[in-house]
């Protein structure tokens, strides 16, 4: 279970990722560091499950 949900909060944080990318292209800065906070959010959840 624990395996699936990490893959889960990974496929999110690369999906983050694209989408921040895209989002900066448009210049939509609101969004953008919403973006940025929901992946770093992802990151830490990321790393104490993997620890």
């Amino acid at each position: 279970m624990a395996e699936a949900h990490l893959k889960n909060l990974l496929a999110r944080h690369r999906a983050l990722d694209r989408l921040i990318d895209t989002t900066k292209a448009v210049a939509r800065q609101a969004e953008l560091k919403q973006l940025k906070l929901q992946r770093l959010r992802l990151k830490d959840r990321i790393a104490q499950l993997s620890a």
